[in-house]
């Protein structure tokens, strides 16, 4: 189970959000089969989008996509008020890049291209944004994301720990600005803080508590813990619409072999089809 920790300072003009995903991003590893830097990848990626899913209204669904020219191509999570993701990567075995810094080259894996953000209000049509990415290293374009397109001053941090036994910690923070008339010398001093703070996956890796790190902005409003876990809403019957998208050729020729197989790229659960499931299928093509 991962953590979320919710507050805000200066009575609700500014929201804090932490969070520890490493159960999470161990668990996306696993089932997925992830390189190392994949799993750096695809962790600060779902790990930002439950910091998006964080203040969402109920049933409020948030869905982010990395569309790069990097070798990691696609990257997605889609995450909900329940505080339950679910992500992709497409390259889940990337060679290991490493930046002058040091560290996974995460930004170089990414590459140019395009962040998406989708909101489901579950009201009416989805509503999607997008910016160029900036930076490929994931906090600072979702950071971008909230300062010009839903117009809230924000900050975010993300990281994702690993070492020769796989994903040691992983987590996120985000710092807004609801009320855009605070004091100025108050943002300052925010501001300073946040750029203060030690690495969010070192300071999970070392044990230490998430509420502390809220602590430093001064006295909290209120403190909201809840859980977050992987969840993947796929079934046979959604996944069944993937063969729908093959013509009636294609589909005979999967009977004549015994059967169908498809994969959710979400959690990566595969689906057999028999040949009287497909022949199904083809019936309801032919109909339709």
């Amino acid at each position: 189970m991962g953590k979320v920790y919710q507050t805000s300072v200066y009575n609700g003009r500014v929201r804090l959000v932490a969070l520890d995903t490493t159960d999470i991003v161990k668990y996306l590893q696993k089932i997925h089969d992830l390189s190392p830097l994949s799993s750096v990848v695809l962790g600060r990626v779902a790990t930002a989008s439950l910091l998006l899913g964080s203040y969402m209204s109920e049933n409020e669904k948030v869905t982010v996509v990395f569309n790069g020219d990097g070798p990691a191509g696609s990257v997605a999570a889609e995450s909900g008020s329940d505080f339950k993701v679910r992500a992709y990567i497409d390259n889940k075995h990337l060679n290991t890049f490493i930046n002058e810094k040091g560290k996974f080259d995460v930004a170089k894996a990414i590459g140019k291209g395009m962040l998406y953000v989708t909101r489901d209000l579950r009201l009416r049509e989805p509503v999607t944004s997008n910016i160029e990415i900036i930076s490929g290293e994931i906090a600072e374009d979702i950071a971008m994301y909230l300062n010009h397109s839903e117009q809230v001053p924000s900050a975010v941090s993300l990281g994702v720990l690993t070492d020769k036994d796989g994903i040691k910690s992983a987590g996120g923070f985000m710092l807004q600005i609801l009320d855009q008339t605070l004091e100025e010398e108050k943002i300052k001093k925010i501001e300073n803080i946040f750029l203060s703070l030690p690495s969010i996956s070192t300071y999970i890796a070392e044990n230490n508590k998430l509420e502390y790190l809220l602590d430093a902005f001064g006295e909290k409003d209120y403190l909201n813990v809840y859980e977050s876990k992987f969840e993947c809403s796929c079934n046979k019957e959604i996944t069944s619409k993937a063969l729908l998208h093959l013509n009636v050729e294609e589909l005979e020729e999967l009977k004549e072999k015994g059967q169908a197989e498809v994969t959710c790229n979400w959690c990566s659960k595969r689906y057999i089809f028999n040949k009287e499931e497909i022949q199904k299928i083809i019936s309801e093509k032919l109909e339709g």
